[in-house]
């Protein structure tokens, strides 16, 4: 037997309201989600003190852009109701390996936080481009059997 959940909080992104008349409960998933992303939030902050010894109220700033670059790049989309876990996780592979070779091949880290943003403006041009062509498919399929 698979676990539902992820399926449920799919829903529940996509259309909360629909996600309530198919039974599903919409307040206490919410919860859920909410309780373990901020256990995988404690659980990254104490590894991250566990690795470089000290944190601070600035520790993570600047992150942002890389972590939404990662799964735009990913192929998840701003919208909602599309992408995956993997295309996320390869996503984040991808920006981890540019933001850790470019430095070491000595490009400046103002360059690489402008690649990051390159990178993500490509990927919502692309998600642009991939939602309108599959639109103006649909309409043409939808004027044929219509």
């Amino acid at each position: 037997k698979h676990f539902g959940g992820g399926r449920e909080l799919y829903a529940l992104g996509s259309n909360p309201e629909a996600a309530r008349l198919a039974g599903i409960p919409v307040r206490k998933r919410i919860l859920a989600a909410y309780t373990f992303c901020g256990a995988l939030a404690g659980l990254a902050g104490a590894l991250y003190l566990a690795r470089f010894g000290n944190v601070d109220s600035g520790t993570g700033n600047g992150y942002e852009l890389t972590v939404v670059s990662a799964v735009v790049v990913g192929g998840v989309v701003f919208t909602g109701g599309s992408g995956s876990v993997y295309g996320a996780a390869l996503g984040a592979l991808l920006l981890t390996s540019i933001n850790s070779v470019l430095p070491a091949l000595g490009v400046s880290s103002v360059w690489v936080l402008a690649i990051n943003g390159i990178l993500l403006i490509l990927a919502i041009a692309v998600d642009r481009i991939v939602a309108l062509r599959v639109a103006n498919a649909l309409k043409k399929r939808n004027a044929r059997h219509g």
